[in-house]
């Protein structure tokens, strides 16, 4: 599995004196690759009392559906016991050579692909942007052949 290895300060800043962080990384729903089911089960890391953490967790860009990592932070006291929560709406994507926390969370857009609908091609489209040749306005109109293209290479 890919280590992603990070700093809690790195994300809040300052120090952690006195703090008992916990992060859980919950896969964003069940998933599957080369034969393997992959539940939602959270891995959970203790970051160092300097922050640095290293968690080992399954690449996602290589997995059946669309994947990513939630994350929670759970603060604890000193006895062990739940204080309180962050949930940020982040969501990590690890590649299979793993890598640095924040290199690796951002928000990717829920839908990737871009369909056009004209009777002419888009221009500079991205790959895997899909163009149906149809006219919008007039499903009668005799050019319209809905054909569908997909751009590969851009």
């Amino acid at each position: 599995m890919p280590a992603v290895t990070g700093n809690l300060t790195d994300v809040g800043g300052g120090h952690l004196v006195g703090k008992i962080p916990e992060i859980h990384f919950t896969l964003n729903a069940p998933n599957a690759k080369a034969g393997v089911m992959l539940p939602t089960e959270p891995k959970t890391v203790q970051p160092a009392s300097d922050g640095a953490f290293t968690v080992n967790l399954e690449s996602t860009t290589d997995m059946l559906d669309d994947a990513w990592y939630t994350l929670s932070i759970q603060w604890l006291d000193a006895a062990g016991n739940y204080v309180k929560a962050d949930f940020p709406d982040w969501q990590l994507q690890v590649p299979s050579g793993g890598g640095s926390f924040h290199n690796l969370f951002g928000k990717p857009p829920k839908n990737q692909r871009m369909v056009y609908v004209s009777l002419t091609p888009p221009d500079n489209p991205r790959p895997l942007t899909l163009w149906l040749k149809a006219n919008p306005a007039n499903d009668l109109d005799p050019q319209n052949t809905w054909d569908l293209s997909e751009w590969r290479n851009g």
